[in-house]
């Protein structure tokens, strides 16, 4: 009868931990295979439903029920939800994994060198035999490799070494990517900014998130000056932006913004989207001077207003203001017209109100868009083109000399490109043999 010492379950039949188990598979390829697939899957949904729209958009399309599912699971926000950046986390972890076991396995083979047995290079398919040649002359006949063994039985030489390192690269790149795209994700943030000529401002208002959604900055951005040009036919050629970056009421940056040359400030970086006016309007109220935008309320004892819209022209008579009021609890609405005198001052609640002007304001629309992982997503990209490039545009190969009484039995081998060996091999036979 075996006896065993330890916990039950506490190791496998074979010998191994829980703790190694899992980690072979997590570093398994089957795994790797399920992740990528579902984080594919799961970005085609991502793709075909609308993303960070509102609700009563949602609802449209799909239907309550159909939000509902949508709002759950978090398909309305599929690359921020919690599941996809685990897939995410995973599959990084078993990028590690699988590389730290690849290449833990390289350096074990790389640091016990042994020469293989002559009966296997005999029955490898790039042999030869060197009558009456020493294996001195041999390994000098074999320009550009290195010996990396030497011993009584034999010399190994090889070419190309460094590309087998190709694939850690491929593989640190992808990782490299993932991070950066896990950083932006989880930190980084995208929102607009409306700024009228001569203002500034410190919030932004983020993407999808409604007008309740804003983030403050750490900084002030003013808008100096905003210029646009046009093409005859009265498309919008060009639109700049004079922006500042204010920090302890001092201007610490300049730059004139336009589309792709963003002005960039502690990792922040505020794009040229679009721009638009808006409408001013001041009042004269029982006397008092106050400025309303559209949208804008103003209170007073028992006057309370809000200014619903704006039009150029009303029935051809110019310019008006529309005012919401409230008459004894009732709603009420009335239009004050600029040019037309009678319809100009009006009484509301017992209190004169007077449109005493109307002004156009710009405004320049900004992008704004913060990703602290952008770095290394370039870094990645480019370390993942070396990769490519060493991979595939290199291989390694290796000859064997194994010295004989009466000459030298040559043998080569190489994993890729073996046609291609298999000429530079007839070669190394044809120079050998002359």
């Amino acid at each position: 009868m075996a006896v065993t010492n330890g916990r039950p379950g506490s190791a496998s039949p074979n010998g191994r931990s829980r703790t190694e188990r899992l980690l072979t598979f997590l570093g398994s390829v089957r795994f790797a295979i399920f992740l990528l697939s579902f984080i594919a899957a799961t970005s085609i949904l991502g793709t075909l439903i609308k993303q960070q729209a509102s609700s009563e958009e949602y609802v449209s399309l799909f239907s309550e029920q159909g939000y509902a599912v949508i709002h759950i699971f978090g398909l309305d926000d599929v690359f921020h939800s919690w599941w996809f950046l685990l897939a995410l986390v995973l599959f990084s972890l078993n990028l590690i994994l699988c590389t730290v076991n690849r290449f833990t396995l390289f350096l074990k083979n790389r640091s016990s060198e042994a020469l293989p047995k002559e009966s296997y290079l005999s029955t490898l398919a790039l042999t030869f035999f060197c009558q009456g040649t020493r294996l001195e002359e041999v390994q000098r006949l074999c320009r550009g490799y290195r010996a990396v063994l030497t011993s009584q039985q034999g010399v190994i030489l090889e070419k190309g070494r460094f590309a087998q390192y190709g694939v850690f690269i491929i593989h640190t790149s992808i990782l490299l990517i993932l991070l950066g795209g896990l950083l932006g994700l989880m930190l980084g943030f995208k929102g607009s900014l409306n700024l009228p000529v001569g203002e500034s401002a410190d919030t932004i208002t983020l993407r999808g998130g409604g007008e309740a959604a804003r983030r403050s900055l750490d900084f002030s951005i003013r808008c100096v000056d905003f210029r646009v040009s046009f093409y005859e036919n009265g498309q919008p050629k060009e639109f700049l932006s004079s922006l500042e970056v204010v920090e302890n009421k001092r201007v610490v940056l300049k730059k004139d913004v336009r589309v792709n040359d963003p002005l960039t400030h502690r990792g922040i970086s505020f794009y040229q989207a679009t721009y638009g006016t808006d409408a001013a309007f001041e009042f004269v109220i029982g006397g008092k001077s106050v400025l309303l935008n559209e949208g804008g309320t103003f209170r007073q004892g028992s006057l309370a207003l809000m200014v619903v819209r704006y039009a150029p022209s009303v029935h051809d008579f110019g310019p008006g203001v529309q005012v919401a009021y409230l008459d004894n609890g009732e709603p009420k609405a009335i239009w004050f017209l600029r040019d037309v005198p009678r319809l100009r001052e009006q009484t509301i609640a017992g209190i004169p109100v007077k449109l005493e002007r109307l002004t156009q304001q710009q405004y320049t629309g900004l992008e704004v868009t913060s990703d602290p992982g952008l770095w290394f997503v370039w870094c990645g990209f480019f370390l993942l083109m070396a990769g490519l490039y060493i991979n595939f545009g290199f291989y390694h190969r290796r000859v064997y000399l194994i010295p004989r009484d009466n000459g030298v039995m040559v043998a080569g081998t190489s994993r890729k490109n073996r046609e291609g060996f298999k000429r530079e091999f007839e070669r190394l036979k044809e120079r050998i043999d002359a």
